[in-house]
């Protein structure tokens, strides 16, 4: 046998024990220090071992912590990988019915991709005929999936509002002449939410259920990093109302935060204004602001470095526990990471011309395309590379990657910062910094459940 090569060990409170937790199984396990030698061990064999030996070694085996000598740990993580990003069960499409926005953003990498598109005469709301060609598209490929997930993106997609009810009944009469689930999510300003007396039936109509919506901070600070385009008018108090209104309605909010070294130490003073607002329900988090695109390098001096915003957000998460926001009652916890969206072979991105992407950031440059929704299968061979590109990136092409311990939570994160910026290797993600940080709140946590008698199974006790 042989100890798994993903295990963290690191010190328990108790000076005899040890936390032990494994990234490719995300177990987390309690043991002694007696027969913890085991772990260092290239190999050992089993049956040799005393008793005592053996019994600690079924109990991590439970775990994932250690192995048979035949399995291959990487030729696991690989094959998991892979069959998520070609399962071809489920469709996710991001939709676009239009690129403008109403707002200004200082930090926005689409800004540039909607100038683009207003000189180049293309379509500033999905005309007809797409939307007809998208119904199609979406009516064939609901014969050969078992889900269909929508996200409403833009611009901002409220601009469009007529467009996505219009086409919300019809492709969920799609979805269920074929029985398959449906899912659907926006992420909007939220500034347009108060503007129609009817937008809260329309929207449970539409089966729009999770909203991501974005406050900078407190007044102040949001309503001059969000500013509305072409006036000098603040969208602070508007975005509130519409965050409340969603909430009152039982409607999930994803409140997101954008964060870079110009909002830093006003990201917290936020929490006092929800508070007031009986907004402590909602989803919020820190969004890390990158200069990921040509349109964004002008920020990349303001952006705060991975282990910057890993502070303060080990910090922000600790606040919101404390005060008692449900976000952070649960402890923040690493799970297996799979391939993004843009990796996945039924995921598409389309914009109001009807031509696709494959990553967000692309959407609007047309040199980027993949094909477009009237013709995807008579596409050109320049168009089937781009998405091949996306396609066969995988975080096991770098050494560095593969010998990481934390690939399995990880997965050399956003494939897009390494194929726009030609990087040599993926930029690692929050967990390079914090995974011990928040193992132990996790593990702290369930050892109290466990001596409150709550939940006796709650950590694996490996004791002699």
């Amino acid at each position: 046998m042989k100890a798994s090569n993903y295990n963290f060990i690191w010190p328990a409170g108790d000076t005899r024990k040890v936390m032990i937790f494994n990234s490719l199984t995300t177990s987390l396990a309690e043991a002694e220090k007696t027969h913890l030698y085991l772990l260092d061990l290239p190999r050992f064999e089993y049956n040799a071992l005393p008793d005592d030996a053996k019994q600690f070694v079924d109990e991590l085996k439970q775990g994932g912590f250690v192995l048979d000598d035949t399995v291959d740990e990487l030729k696991i993580l690989k094959f998991a990988y892979n069959s998520n990003k070609y399962n071809r069960l489920g469709l996710g499409l991001t939709i676009a019915p239009t690129l403008r926005c109403n707002f200004a953003c200082t930090y926005c990498y689409e800004q540039a991709g909607e100038s683009r598109a207003r000189r180049d005469g293309q379509n500033a709301f999905m005309p007809e005929r797409v939307q007809q060609e998208l119904l199609r598209y979406i009516d064939q490929a609901a014969k050969a999936v078992k889900s269909l997930f929508i996200i409403w993106y833009g611009g901002e997609p409220l601009l469009a509002g007529d467009i996505i009810f219009g086409l919300s009944e019809k492709i969920i009469a799609i979805a269920e002449a074929n029985k398959i689930a449906y899912s659907a999510v926006m992420i909007t300003n939220g500034y347009l939410l108060t503007e129609d007396p009817d937008i809260v039936q329309k929207l449970k109509e539409s089966r729009i259920k999770l909203f991501q919506i974005t406050l900078d901070g407190p007044p102040g600070v949001h309503n001059r990093r969000r500013m509305l385009k072409g006036v000098n008018r603040p969208t602070f108090d508007r975005v509130l109302d519409g965050v409340r209104l969603l909430a009152a309605n039982e409607m999930q909010v994803s409140l997101r935060v954008n964060i870079d070294r110009t909002n830093m130490d006003e990201a917290l003073k936020l929490l006092d204004i929800l508070e007031e607002n009986n907004l402590k329900d909602i989803h919020v988090y820190l969004g890390h602001v990158h200069a990921d695109t040509a349109g964004c390098k002008s920020l990349e001096g303001s952006c705060a470095t991975m282990e910057e915003f890993t502070v303060l957000n080990q910090t922000f998460r600790e606040t919101l526990r404390q005060r008692g926001f449900k976000a952070g009652q649960k402890p923040h916890y690493p799970r297996i990471a799979y391939s993004c969206g843009a990796n996945r072979i039924n995921s598409f991105v389309i914009d109001p011309d009807g031509d696709m992407y494959k990553c967000w950031h692309e959407i609007g440059d047309k040199p980027a395309r993949i094909g477009n929704i009237t013709g995807f299968r008579q596409r050109g061979k320049g168009e089937r590379m781009r998405e091949i590109r996306w396609l066969t990136w995988e975080p096991f092409e770098f050494e560095e990657c593969v010998q990481c311990k934390i690939l399995p939570v990880c997965m050399g994160g956003c494939s897009g910062r390494t194929i726009f910026n030609s990087k040599a290797k993926p930029d690692c993600r929050e967990w390079k910094y914090s995974l011990e940080h928040y193992v132990r709140e996790r593990f702290k946590r369930e050892k109290a459940i466990k001596a409150a008698g709550e939940n006796p199974k709650a950590v694996t006790v490996c004791e002699d």
